[in-house]
């Protein structure tokens, strides 16, 4: 049995860099709609709606959101990311002129704190 955690991964017409963070992308017409920093979430969710019309799904996370139990708060903006407001550890960005609209879901891998809009 290996000591490293599985982790639920689920993209939608979309892509990532990276494995489990960095620069994301729409797969329909590859602009950058945000950016996720890959060692400060425990779960995340952003379902979004490109300029170019597609509708897109991140989903990734030590657990699914049902195993969570926590606080909601709200976050914090310090230089373009959204912050923990607990420790101000960056969570993620999102390119807002990419996107026509989008929702998100993020838990803190540090205090289990839910942020959501």
């Amino acid at each position: 049995m290996s000591g490293k955690k599985q982790i639920y991964k689920e993209l939608i017409n979309s892509r990532l860099l990276k494995n489990y963070g960095s620069w994301m992308y729409c797969d329909e017409c590859n602009s950058t709609i945000g950016y996720l920093c890959y060692t400060t979430y425990k779960y995340f969710n952003f379902d979004f709606t490109c300029n170019c019309g597609s509708k897109g799904r991140v989903v990734l996370g030590e657990k699914k959101k049902d195993d969570l139990n926590s606080i909601v708060d709200k976050l914090v903006t310090k230089k373009n990311r959204l912050c923990c407001s607990a420790d101000e550890s960056p969570l993620f960005s999102i390119v807002t002129k990419n996107l026509i609209n989008y929702e998100f879901e993020v838990v803190c891998k540090n205090c289990n704190r839910i942020y959501k809009e």
